[in-house]
């Protein structure tokens, strides 16, 4: 791994590719809670109901379809340049639907963002994977699933805060990503690049990217799961008040910063070990929220399995990239990403399919739990084929 050799990366630069992190979870968040502000804006446009929707996810769709293009683009033509090109791009898509009157537009300009979107994830991840090793490349990706939960809370309250303003109000925002972009340019010096032919896509280890893509698909299926029903399952208990269902999902979400910090300590650990028993945790906190009694034992089965989705996210992300070699990271990189925003999509389509078959949302949590338990013994028996050996 000569190529690496010569970069010092310390807190700075693993702040400065930290915070771009956030541009995805900014790209859907932000707009939620001006969603049926916008519904009532274009009122007299054909199939509305069918387009706001649209533009709140079109973003994570981007990722998933051109996170492997963004890594190979990475991989040939260096990771930093494009990295503050996509971010400044980003920013000024992000801001204009501020002067747009037309939902065709905003649209685009929505396309422009995931485009944009899948640049910047992929390359700030590979950049992080490039400039540090070992146990500090672990903190900083673990890190990285933190600062995005995080930064969810604050992305819809301020979302709501600015929708008082008008639904235009919070693309202000967006512009965020022009400092962050400052950041990057000031603070990160990407590794010294040896000229020579970069190797194509069979030169990705096949068997791991296969292996760790669908394991992070089913992850991000479990993970999107939990942060997207809490909010519909609780009127279920009784519980309408939007502040309180507010509150609620905020205490759930805590638990995925929470299952980051977490890895710091267990990080060393085999990874079909930690596979194992995140899985299991999973499915645990499934099947408890299906038999909660109460909403209060309902948001506390949620907060488990936001944990364990917070330790099986960088446990995903670390074990992803410790078999890609620096020429080809970007790609691999790139497929993670796009594996991790499929799982999101697939969430969306998984769930209330399974709610239909079973009788409610609540009733197919117990399904979802047995999907996770397979996974997570899956994990374990592989562990315990190999003779404990390390992964």
């Amino acid at each position: 791994m000569g190529m690496e050799q010569g970069v010092k990366a310390g807190f700075a630069q693993g702040l400065a590719l930290l915070l771009p992190a956030t541009s995805a979870v900014m790209g859907i968040l932000l707009l939620v809670p001006v969603a049926p502000q916008m519904m009532q804006a274009f009122a007299d446009v054909p199939g509305v109901e069918f387009l706001v929707p649209v533009l709140l996810t079109l973003p994570g769709l981007c990722i998933a379809l051109f996170s492997p293009l963004a890594g190979m683009l990475g991989d040939r033509l260096g990771r930093k340049r494009l990295l503050i090109g996509a971010m400044l791009v980003y920013g000024l898509a992000g801001m204009v639907p501020m002067v747009l009157s037309d939902i065709y537009q905003i649209l685009a300009s929505r396309l422009v963002v995931g485009i944009c979107e899948a640049l910047i994830m992929t390359l700030s991840t590979t950049l992080i994977g490039d400039l540090f090793t070992g146990q500090a490349r672990e903190r900083w990706l673990s890190s990285q699933t933190a600062v995005a939960s995080v930064s969810a809370l604050v992305f819809l309250a301020l979302g709501g805060l600015l929708g008082r303003e008008g639904w235009q109000a919070p693309f202000a925002i967006y512009g965020l990503a022009w400092p962050m972009a400052l950041g990057v340019l000031l603070l990160v010096r990407e590794p010294a690049r040896v000229e020579r032919q970069v190797p194509g896509w069979s030169a990705l280890p096949g068997r791991h990217v296969l292996l760790t893509s669908v394991t992070t698909v089913l992850a991000a299926i479990l993970f999107y799961t939990i942060q997207i029903n809490v909010s519909t399952v609780l009127p279920g208990f009784g519980v309408t008040d939007p502040a309180k269902i507010g509150l609620f999902s905020a205490i759930a979400s805590i638990g995925t910063p929470l299952g980051s910090l977490i890895f710091w300590t267990v990080a060393k650990r085999d990874v079909r070990l930690l596979l194992g028993v995140e899985f299991a945790l999973m499915a645990a906190a499934f099947l408890a929220m299906a038999q909660a009694p109460d909403s209060t034992w309902f948001i506390a089965s949620a907060f488990v399995g936001q944990v364990a989705a917070g330790l099986l996210l960088p446990t995903l992300l670390t074990w992803a990239m410790s078999a890609l070699a620096f020429e080809v990271r970007g790609r691999g990189m790139g497929i993670w990403q796009s594996s991790f925003a499929i799982g999101q999509f697939l969430s969306a389509l998984v769930v209330p399919a399974l709610a239909a078959a079973t009788g409610g949302t609540i009733d197919a949590f117990p399904v979802i739990a047995a999907g996770a338990l397979v996974v997570g013994l899956l994990s374990l028996l592989l562990l315990f084929r190999s003779g404990w050996r390390a992964a």
